[in-house]
């Protein structure tokens, strides 16, 4: 989903504007040189100063635009439709196999989503076998380990996760993806639940790096009614040599920031990268910031992220806030898209739950799922 927050510029690279340095030629007007006479028969010593303006010389450094590798071709799927009646909240689920023939190289995924939804995320699945007709799911656990992983999570109606040059995403043929989609019917009449993703491929000798995502965040909440609250700093250790290119933040309703900073520690603070100054957390769109060059980490005594959250819990009738994936729920999540992989990462700040200061789940590591489940 900061930036580096990298943090960049929101979305995607800016060109440079060229400036040039013109020397101005209409100064007035100086005589070449100025001559004083002496009052003797003396010669004249005087020392004559040269005033005529000279040319200033551009010094400009013009940087050229980063020239994307062209796109080869776009697949693309949806997961719909259904009926909801106002009030009405759901998460449902697809898996479908990409109509990719051959090895595809996704530089770029784009999604739309209908009104009234709460967040989709796309999956890179393991399964074996269709789910074409939508069927209910619980929000977020596949993100918390085995094999099916998410590449993207979108939280806004159109939205473009542009890779860096020569950084992509690999799909085999036919690639599994799974696409999960949270909806809430805020409005006052039905609406038709709907979700499209396009995957953008390049080349494969345009390819220098494999991306993937780092996946953070606090399951201890507790929040009594009228209580504005935010998380202690808790700090995530991030793998050295890793270069995070983007970044976004995620709450539920009562969600009022996301704040994300590089650090040595928990207690040395270093970059702020989230959210950018002109681009306050929203939590119905929260925004994603990009950073040019990347986020490297493991120099700079930059070893890790330190974040918090923050909520204010205004519930009516007044009502305790805890985890949980429903939207009268809150979460305190973050996400980072990052190169060169060395796979999907998920670490947990478990605050009172566990007596460790983070739990990080993958392969091999099942606390996780015995969490969530």
């Amino acid at each position: 989903m900061s930036a580096g927050p990298l943090l960049l510029k929101s979305l995607a690279p800016a060109s440079l504007a060229v400036l040039m340095l013109v020397a101005c030629d209409d100064a007035p007007a100086v005589p070449a040189s100025t001559t004083t006479t002496a009052t003797t028969a003396e010669p004249d010593t005087t020392v004559v100063e040269d005033t005529t303006t000279a040319p200033v010389e551009d010094t400009t450094v013009t940087e050229p635009d980063v020239v994307l590798p062209a796109i080869t071709s776009t697949h693309s799927m949806f997961i719909g439709d259904w009926d909801m009646a106002a009030g009405r909240e759901t998460t449902k689920c697809v898996v479908k196999r990409l109509d990719n023939e051959d090895e595809l190289w996704v530089s770029r995924i784009r999604t739309e989503l209908a009104p009234g939804s709460h967040h989709m995320i796309v999956y890179k699945s393991a399964d074996t076998e269709e789910q074409l007709t939508p069927f209910n799911c619980d929000p977020f656990i596949e993100t918390l380990g085995g094999e099916t992983y998410p590449l993207m999570i979108t939280q806004v109606r159109e939205e473009a996760l542009q890779f860096p040059k020569g950084v992509a995403f690999k799909f085999e043929p036919h690639q599994m993806v799974r696409i999960e989609s949270h909806f809430l019917n805020y409005f006052p009449d039905a609406i038709v639940a709907h979700g499209d993703v396009h995957f953008d491929g390049i080349a494969a000798e345009d390819v220098e790096y494999q991306a993937n995502l780092l996946f953070y965040g606090n399951v201890d909440i507790k929040i009594d009614p009228g209580q504005k609250y935010s998380t202690p700093w808790s700090f995530l250790s991030v793998p050295p040599d890793t270069k995070v290119f983007a970044i976004t933040g995620h709450t539920h309703t009562y969600g009022t920031n996301v704040e994300i900073k590089t650090a040595s520690d928990v207690d040395n603070p270093i970059t702020s990268l989230y959210p950018a100054p002109d681009r306050p957390f929203d939590w119905q769109e929260a925004p994603v910031e990009f950073f040019d060059p990347p986020i490297t980490f493991g120099q700079n005594d930059q070893n890790g992220f330190l974040y918090r959250c923050s909520w204010d819990n205004k519930t009516d009738p007044p009502r305790k806030l805890e985890f949980g994936e429903s939207a009268n729920k809150e979460m305190c999540f973050f996400w980072a898209y990052y190169y060169p992989t060395t796979g999907y990462h998920i670490c947990i700040s478990p605050g009172s739950l566990f007596p460790i200061p983070e739990i990080c789940c993958g392969e091999g590591a099942d606390i996780c799922d015995q969490y969530f489940q």
